[in-house]
This record gives structure tokens, sequence and C-alpha cells, in this order.
């Protein structure tokens, strides 16, 4: 008994959401209910493709509205048109803000400003006094569309441009919803076809749904390409860096180095090469290589392994860092692409540092900066010329060389590491001057190197 009181309380609410339509009415209605399934599919597809590539948030705008738009058009068949003009205002919000997306335009928050009128119909058509206000949120977007459109036609990507034209063949067909549209043309809003009725507007939105898709499919499709080709580049980038910078620091009688290398990115642009020596009266030397390529990615790695392999063909040759220098700058010159490289060469034998630069951060020795003749940075003029500087070199000293990774480390607050603090602790191990870097804030490739020189009764034993 409660429950058939329930139920006759609840009746005049039924019958204000579903009124009893009739069969004929119904049945020329029939392309209604098809046209809201197929909202509901490309609801669904979208939104199966936004949940397997979320980095395309239009695939979620789109799916919202074309599922939102698809319980609309259901309420609109079984005659509940008080929900189904509700439903409407605030679908039509959400399309005017998902054809923006769609067509890329910039600087289009805007159209939210008329958010409220959506949201004010959507509540006003539920009171019979207010239904006039029904048809506000269509003559609202009709301008608004007609400025994005606008916006989304001088697109310089052709993309956006087919996207624009369908959501412009769509507003066209939109104005038959207009009364003086209809009344200038003697046009209705529909097409009767074997007894269905066809509203031109339903069918132009699934049409332009379903062409959309296909552009966005595409795009997906043009973008899963080039970030595989991208990941490839990048796994040759990093098998070639792998090959080029020593895993491990050689071991070389004498002297004590360590070495620290934290790439930015998949793949740097730093490098370092340690290459045992013989010194003059047959005592062992190092030569001591360290620099930095403009760019990342894979032509920084290819630029690596053409430096790496002129150093290692050139010190069978010669040790003298200027000369190195100078036959690298030559071999960059038709080969940099508008892009350069510094680089640092020391020659290290007991007791004396020589040392020719390439516009790269001085050495420290012992917290202090080793003054050098400064030449230009690799592959930018063939008249560079790399003066060498010598030092001493005492015993148990410390000599360390960085890249400007350190350097340029920033932290949260936009503030530099700098001169002044790698100056402060250049006279640590490589691992603590990398990780006081690294957690400062490395923005850009970093690399250590230390060197000691061991006493001479080491040396001689």
């Amino acid at each position: 008994m409660t429950a058939v009181l329930l139920y006759a309380a609840d009746l005049p609410l039924m019958q204000r959401l579903f009124p009893t339509v009739s069969p004929d009415h119904q049945l020329q209605q029939t392309p209604i209910l098809i046209i809201a399934v197929l909202m509901f599919c490309l609801g669904a597809a979208y939104l199966a493709l936004w949940r397997a590539a979320p980095d395309f948030p239009v695939f979620r705008s789109m799916g919202v509205f074309f599922s939102i738009a698809a319980v609309g058009e259901l309420f609109n068949y079984f005659g509940g048109q008080t929900p189904y003009l509700s439903i409407r205002a605030i679908a039509t919000g959400i399309f005017v803000a998902t054809a923006g997306e769609a067509m890329q335009i910039p600087h289009r928050r805007w159209t939210l400003w008329f958010w409220p009128i959506y949201l004010f119909v959507s509540v006003a058509v539920w009171f019979p006094n207010l239904s006039f206000v029904a048809d506000w949120p269509l003559l609202v977007t009709e301008v608004l569309l007609a400025i994005l459109i606008f916006q989304g036609l001088r697109r310089t990507s052709t993309r956006d441009r087919m996207i624009a034209v369908a959501f412009l063949c769509y507003w066209l067909v939109r104005l038959t919803l207009t009364g003086s549209f209809q009344r200038l043309t003697n046009l209705k809003d529909h097409a009767s076809i074997g007894g269905w009725q066809w509203q031109y507007t339903t069918s132009a939105l699934t049409l332009a749904g379903i062409a959309t898709l296909g552009i966005f499919v595409r795009d997906l499709i043009r973008d899963r390409r080039e970030k595989q080709r991208m990941a490839a580049e990048l796994e040759a980038g990093r098998a070639v860096q792998q090959i080029l910078i020593p895993e491990e620091t050689p071991t070389i009688a004498g002297f004590s180095i360590q070495s620290v290398y934290k790439p930015f990115g998949e793949v740097g642009g730093d490098f370092f090469q340690v290459l045992p020596i013989k010194s003059d009266g047959g005592a062992g030397g190092v030569l001591v290589i360290i620099g930095d390529v403009s760019g990342k990615g894979m032509p920084a790695a290819m630029t690596v392994s053409l430096l790496v392999g002129t150093v290692r063909t050139l010190a069978h040759y010669t040790q003298s860092p200027g000369e190195i220098l100078a036959a690298m700058n030559q071999r960059m010159l038709a080969r940099s692409h508008g892009g350069f490289t510094t680089c640092l060469i020391l020659r290290i034998d007991p007791g004396a540092i020589t040392a020719a630069n390439a516009g790269h951060i001085p050495p420290y020795l012992e917290g202090k900066e080793l003054t050098l003749d400064n030449g230009l940075p690799l592959g930018l003029s063939a008249e560079s010329t790399y003066a060498e500087s010598t030092f001493e070199l005492a015993p148990n000293t410390q000599l360390t060389l960085l890249t400007d990774g350190v350097l340029e480390a920033r932290s949260k607050t936009g503030e530099l590491f700098g001169f002044e603090r790698a100056a402060a602790i250049s006279a640590e191990a490589a691992e603590e001057i990398a990780r006081a870097a690294e957690e400062f804030g490395q923005q850009d490739d970093i690399t250590v190197l230390t060197l000691h020189c061991a006493p001479a009764e080491v040396l001689h034993a």
C-alpha cells in the first residue's frame, strides 16, 4: 500500500518528465533515438581515446559533450521537453568550450563569461512563466561559435582549419533553428524521409563529431609516430653516449682521478676523456679533455662522437692541447650547423700542467681558478688559435674540472649556483660537487672531474 502511495505521489513528476507521446509521433521521432545512440557511441569513442591518450584532453571534452548531448536527445525522444531544454542549455556551453579547444584557439577564456546565462536557463525552463528563455543559449552560442570559427579559419595549421570547417558547416545548419530564417526561406528544421523526421541540427552535429573524430585520430597516430621516432633517436643517442662517456674512470699510475657525469635529459651534450700518455723522459702522464656541445638529443650525441673520435686519433700524434683544439676546431667548422662546442684540454705531467681552452670554464687548482688564455669555442671561426698556459702541479693538490651545468644550477627562487659557490666547493670530491649542484636545482648536464698527482716517491716506487 505504501509503495502504491509513493508511486501516486511521484506520478505527476514522472508525467512532467516523460509525458504521454502518441505512437505515431514517436515513430516520426525515431531518428532522434538513432542520433542519441550515435552520440553515445561518439562519446564512448572519445572517452576511450582519452583513456588511451590522456595527453589529448580534447578527447575528454568531446566525450563529455556528446555523452551529455545524447542524454538530452533521449529525453527529447521520450517527450521530456523540460529536462531536454535544461540539458541543452548546459550542453551548448560545453560545446563552445570544446569547439575552442578543438581548434586550439588561444586566449579563449572570455567564452566562460557566458556560463551564468547557460546555468540560469537550465533552471528557468522548469518554470512555465520563464520558458521564453529556452532559446537564449542557442542565440548566444551562435555568436560565440561564429567568432571562434573565424579565428580557427585564420589558423596556420591545416588541422585546425579542417576542424574549423567542420564546425562552420554545423554552424550554418544551426541557422535553421531560428524562426526568422525559417520564415525567410520557408524551410523547416527537419527533413521527412519515409515518415521519419530527421533534424538538420542534430544530424549535422553528429556528422561534425564523426569528422572531427577522424581528424583527431589522424593527429594521434602522427603524434605517436613522432614520439616513437624521437624515442628511437634518444635510444640511439643514449647508446652512442654510453660508448663514448667512460662508465669507469681509467686507472693511471701516479694519478688519482674521479669523475661524475649526470645528464639532465635522456641524451646530454657534455663529454670528457681521460687518456694515458707518455711524458718526456718516459714518465707517465695523462691527457684530460672536457667539453660541452650546444644542443641536446641525437645531433649533440653525433657531435660528441665526432669530437671524441678526433681526440683519440690526434692523441696518437700529438699531446699538445693547443694543437689538438685547433684540429678539433677545423673538424667542427663544417659540421656545427650553427652550434658550437666549448672544450678544455689539459696535459698533466708529474709536477706540471699544460692547458689550452676553447671557451670552457677554467679549471680550479686547490679551490682557486687558474687564469688561462681563452680562445673561441670550437666551430665558430677558421682563424681561431689556442694558446697554451703552463702551471706547476704540486703533489697531493687537487685539480677540478667541471661543465657549466654546475654553474647554471638554479634554485626554486631563480638564484644561480654561480662561480662563487663553485669555487668554494671546488676542493671537494667530485661526487660532492655534483650532488651540491644537483640538489641546488639541476638545469643542464653536470660533469665533474677531479685529479690528484701522487707524491714523487710514489711515482718512482
